[in-house]
């Protein structure tokens, strides 16, 4: 009897440790840590962002000629600033509106929805060059914001720099996943003209990475369901294996002393 027990309250700590430790590994058709060689995964080509009603752009219009640029800014939301070579820019926040366009003064409306910060970048210097003669024009997404919600240690929304990133780089800004987290299941919500699209990602498996919604887009929200066992495991396991082990205890100590 006394080796039974002895054999029982060890296959309780190898289940209370060694199976946590199991489902947490992300990833877990990749090699094993023994295995030094370097494993290629194939990932998703990128695609870079497209410009969407209500986002916000920092559009910057340099000039040799002050009072030229100042034309095609906005009055009263400009920042002005300058450099040794007398060149002048007019840095102004604009929002595209639901229609798609953004309004230049002098200009007018510059369709802007669907396309990327670069080729609307092309697109505002083609019209502002009529006017306005060696342009250099520069266009920035400032309201790329992701949101992350559930079973993470930060929940929250991030303002992210540049205009890349994934649901990796996303959770590590949420402060990782919990441990009770659906590793297999992670939604990404992501809003499409007039729909919502919801996609499942399952961050065990390496081939995630080929997914389109594994690189995120503005707005999107990943959502991190907790297990099944998530009650389980805070209120009973928590509490049936201490107190089981304890008992164990107890008893092995009790018998020890009696034999």
């Amino acid at each position: 009897m006394y080796k039974s027990l002895l054999t029982l309250f060890a296959l309780l700590l190898l289940f209370s440790s060694c199976r946590t430790g199991k489902e947490l590994a992300l990833f877990q058709d990749l090699n094993s840590a023994q295995d030094a060689r370097v494993q290629q995964v194939r990932t998703a080509a990128f695609d870079p962002l497209r410009l969407q009603p209500d986002d916000q752009l920092q559009i910057v219009i340099s000039s040799i000629s002050p009072e030229a640029s100042q034309l095609f800014n906005l009055m009263g939301s400009a920042v002005i600033t300058g450099n040794n070579n007398n060149t002048q820019n007019m840095q102004s926040v604009y929002t595209v509106s639901p229609s798609g366009n953004i309004t230049i003064p002098v200009i007018g409306d510059v369709k802007v929805m669907g396309l990327t910060t670069d080729e609307a970048k092309a697109e505002i210097k083609k019209v502002v060059s009529e006017y306005l003669k060696d342009a250099v024009i520069s266009v920035t997404l400032i309201n790329f914001r992701v949101t992350v919600m559930g079973e993470v240690n930060r929940p929250s929304t991030f303002q992210v720099a540049g205009e890349k990133i994934n649901v990796l780089e996303a959770i590590g800004m949420a402060g990782d996943l919990t441990v009770f987290a659906k590793r297999n299941n992670i939604k990404v919500i992501r809003k499409a003209a007039d729909k919502v699209e919801v996609a499942h990602l399952n961050l065990n498996n390496s081939s995630v990475m080929r997914s389109p919604f594994y690189n995120l887009r503005q707005n999107d929200v990943v959502l991190v369901e907790p297990g099944k066992r998530k009650g389980l495991q805070a209120e009973g396991l928590n509490i049936i294996i201490p107190a089981a082990t304890s008992i164990l205890s107890l008893i092995i100590v009790a018998l020890t002393r009696f034999r």
